[in-house]
């Protein structure tokens, strides 16, 4: 699992230093709470209507959803840190500008 939350230590392009300051990723954690949200609002929302409609237990529901919240950790954590990165750093034409 280490190998998960491994990034690289620079651009293959641009050559930029990803290891900007220590705790610098723990800002991204603010950047991966609205895409959990965005995620996961609709999904409770789709298993509410399941019950609803199809009397799925939640007993059945939720666990499906916990695990499927687990999963998706990994992809939103280096999504929540490639945005970052792109809020941070500007690039023109290739090339690192300020």
């Amino acid at each position: 699992m280490r190998g998960f939350f491994k990034m690289p230590e620079r651009c293959k392009k641009c050559n930029q230093d990803f290891r900007i300051e220590p705790e610098f990723y723990s800002s991204a954690l603010w950047i991966g709470f609205p895409i959990v949200l965005i995620v996961f609002v609709p999904l409770l929302f789709f298993g509410l209507y399941l019950n609803e409609n199809y009397e799925i237990s939640l007993k059945v529901i939720l666990p499906i959803f916990l695990i499927l919240c687990f999963l998706l950790q990994i992809p939103i954590m280096r999504i929540s840190r490639a945005i970052l990165l792109h809020l941070t750093f500007k690039y023109f034409g290739g090339h690192k500008k300020g």
